[in-house]
């Protein structure tokens, strides 16, 4: 059952992952598109990379595990706030950036902001639609607890929070902000990537931490997230300076008015109030 296992998780990650990719390519050629045929490789490498790491989950785990860290008032206060830093939190703190510097008409934040909440929302579907079919068992739930990484509830993993374990939200969240982040900075200061890089993914690997150490997630599931995430957040910022024009830049960063805006949207319009302080 359990080689059965090992190959439905590698089938299923080349399924959701790629899949998608392959289909746009085959569409438009490949060289305007968001997902390129180079994405299988990539997908493919970390799918076995990860299966790979899901050898040593029970061993990573109870280290973590180990009474004399899950005592440590450190550590867990670590944890505990953390693990707070998820899609949720995320997703709402780039919404508010967003909106105070397109007010504030700080437009490099504006920017910024609009695209690591665009790799946030776009990491976290992708992850859903991975961890529902699988349902694979967190570690504090599988059976015997923290031993099984090799514990899947095929299609479970919809209803039952204790099956969405691979891959890990908040890693795939954390990495996608951090990414995007740093590639925005690397094109419009790409002196200040000696010390923005390694503080954002230093901060992205927290969430993933308190996870572990929570016993929410094996160590394959954050090395998972960690790739969804730098994926979108690279690929969000990279296709929006390749294609400025694209719809999604287009209705969020146009040039407003101060007063009352009516903007044509979908057959209807959106009608905003915007002031100059």
């Amino acid at each position: 059952m359990r080689l059965l296992d090992r190959v439905g998780l590698a089938s299923l990650l080349a399924v959701t992952l790629i899949a998608a990719p392959t289909n746009a390519d085959a569409q438009s050629g490949g060289a305007d598109t968001f997902f390129r045929s180079s994405d299988i490789a990539w997908a493919s490498a970390f799918a076995i990379g990860s299966i790979g790491l899901s050898h040593f989950d029970p061993m990573i785990a109870k280290y973590f595990q180990d009474p004399k860290r899950q005592n440590n008032r450190a550590m867990r206060s670590l944890a505990s706030a953390a693990t707070r830093v998820q899609e949720t939190t995320l997703t709402i703190g780039g919404l508010l950036t967003y909106g105070i510097a397109r007010l504030a008409g700080a437009r490099d934040v504006e920017v910024i902001a609009l695209h690591a909440t665009e790799s946030i929302v776009a990491s976290s579907i992708t992850s859903q639609l991975i961890r529902g079919p699988l349902g694979r068992a967190r570690p504090k739930d599988a059976v015997p607890i923290f031993e099984d990484q090799y514990e899947f509830h095929w299609f479970e993993g919809f209803g039952h929070f204790q099956y969405r374990a691979f891959p890990s939200i908040h890693s795939a969240s954390a990495f996608a902000v951090a990414t995007a982040v740093v590639t925005e900075t690397n094109y419009r200061s790409p002196r200040s990537m000696w010390y923005v890089a390694p503080l954002a993914f230093t901060l992205a690997a927290s969430p993933g931490y308190s996870r572990m150490y929570l016993g929410q997630h094996w160590a394959s599931d954050i090395f998972m997230g960690a790739f969804v995430g730098s994926f979108y957040g690279q690929r969000v910022v990279n296709y929006a300076r390749a294609h400025p024009d694209n719809k999604v830049d287009h209705f969020f960063l146009r040039p407003y008015q101060p007063g009352l805006n009516v903007v044509p949207f979908r057959g209807g319009a959106v009608i905003s109030y915007a002031a100059s302080f």
